[in-house]
């Protein structure tokens, strides 16, 4: 992911785009999504989305003073709009919204895998520290919002009154 990433900049750099979109494979959105994180016009930008697995959190993590931890609702209780994560957090990659004076303004390779963790890539996390420390600012936008697909089952039920409906249930254990 993050070799494809660094190729994807570097061609980026080669033209005269102002923007680098991100994009992951396994997540649902609007039309007018691309268009709304743009309407920020700030360093980077990722919308508001939740983890695949129980307990669907957000996808935000704290920085290295915070060891990594994942945040929950709790750190959003209050904000609205576009929230600003540089202090204390890290964004996750898909969705997320490049202006072209970050790049510039940091070294490739920009994304790095294993910085973090040894186990998992964590290079969304890694990019964000060194984003931070070159001097740019991480935001999150809550009122652009996306889905992260996730595989489920649907499972026929039969009710105490007879009648039949449907269940939806994870096909993977939370984390």
């Amino acid at each position: 992911m993050a070799a494809n990433m660094n190729a994807g900049i570097r061609l980026a750099l080669e033209s005269d785009k102002q923007w680098f979109w991100i994009m992951d494979d396994d997540h649902v959105f609007s039309d007018d999504l691309l268009i709304g994180l743009l309407e920020r016009n700030v360093d980077i930008v990722t919308p508001l989305y939740l983890r695949r697995r129980a307990p669907f959190l957000p996808v935000l993590h704290g920085d290295a003073s915070r060891e990594y931890t994942r945040y929950n609702f709790n750190y959003l209780k209050g904000k609205s709009g576009l929230v600003d994560v540089t202090a204390d957090g890290s964004l996750p990659t898909g969705g997320m919204l490049i202006r072209r004076h970050v790049l510039e303004g940091m070294e490739d390779p920009w994304f790095e895998t294993g910085q973090i963790d040894s186990e998992y890539g964590s290079w969304d996390i890694y990019f964000c520290e060194k984003a931070r420390q070159a001097g740019f600012r991480l935001f999150v936008d809550t009122d652009n919002v996306m889905g992260h697909i996730t595989p489920v089952a649907i499972w026929p039920v039969c009710g105490e009154n007879g009648e039949w409906g449907f269940d939806i249930r994870q096909v993977y254990e939370s984390e």
